[in-house]
């Protein structure tokens, strides 16, 4: 069954949730900085006076030095890429968020009033996908092959920059048993666990030689690494996503990571 069957006549005011979490644009850096480190966001939307101003990223907070607190948020926010209204079709706003790469979008009152009524998140498509698409599809029909890895003791700001050069979200942490000649996943790290940990501030401090240690990916990892089969119904790793919270799965054969599935492989599958 195709996206556009699955989510026929649902437009986005049907699964908007209220947009809780911003910074206005005087707020300083700071700030934002904070709200990222305790929410794990990568984005924030900016909003004055309850309309969306812009938008500002982890990147463009990291450029910020730390010995500069006084930069407000209007300094370095930029225009939001895509923006929703709530008479929108779902699919469509679905299909945008996966060709701009982004898992939230505000949702405004209308095309010439930004006034912020909601946000749509990627879960919130994925939900509503669940349980629509046949149990017969599997997840060997959607991972992607090309996993981009990385080892417990590589250095966090090379991840980061790996994240950053691939597009990658998060990235399995492997072993690689000889014997067997086949990657162990031991865990997942992601963007967000990094922005929680705070270990990129502490990188980009290293980097200047501030630190004679720098973070390494075993203390931010989460372990065990959650996965599943080629096999597995793909609407059973759907619900496995949405109870877990987690944007991705690594997917292991024998013990062996095979593939990943992420949100966007699913709603791009499911979309196509």
């Amino acid at each position: 069954m195709a996206c556009r069957e699955v989510l026929s006549g649902v437009k986005v005011e049907d699964v908007m949730k209220p947009c809780s979490i911003f910074v206005a644009p005087n707020d300083l850096v700071t700030k934002a900085r904070a709200v990222m480190r305790s929410t794990g966001l990568k984005s924030l939307p900016v909003i004055d006076a309850g309309r969306l101003s812009g938008i500002v990223t982890i990147k463009e907070v990291l450029q910020v030095t730390s010995t500069r607190s006084n930069i407000a948020v209007s300094g370095i926010m930029s225009p939001y890429r895509l923006v929703a209204t709530p008479e929108m079709s779902l699919v469509n706003l679905a299909r945008q968020m996966v060709g701009h790469e982004v898992s939230d979008v505000p949702v405004v009152k209308g095309p010439n009033d930004m006034t912020v009524v909601g946000l749509v998140r990627l879960d919130d498509v994925l939900a509503q996908i669940s349980g629509r698409i046949s149990p017969e599809r599997r997840v060997g029909e959607v991972m992607v092959t090309d996993v981009v890895t990385c080892e417990p003791e590589d250095e966090i700001s090379k991840i980061w920059d790996l994240m950053e050069k691939t597009n990658c979200s998060g990235l399995p942490v492997v072993r690689y048993d000889k014997r067997r000649r086949s990657r162990q996943v031991l865990g997942m790290i992601t963007r967000s666990d990094i922005i929680r940990s705070g270990t990129v501030r502490l990188s980009e401090e290293s980097d200047k030689g501030r630190f004679k240690s720098p973070p390494r990916v075993k203390s931010v990892m989460r372990t065990p690494a959650i996965v599943v089969s080629p096999q597995t119904p793909l609407p059973a790793a759907i619900d496995l996503m949405l109870e877990k919270k987690i944007g991705r799965l690594a997917v292991v054969s024998e013990g062996d990571l095979v593939g990943i599935l992420s949100r966007s492989d699913i709603v791009r599958f499911a979309c196509g």
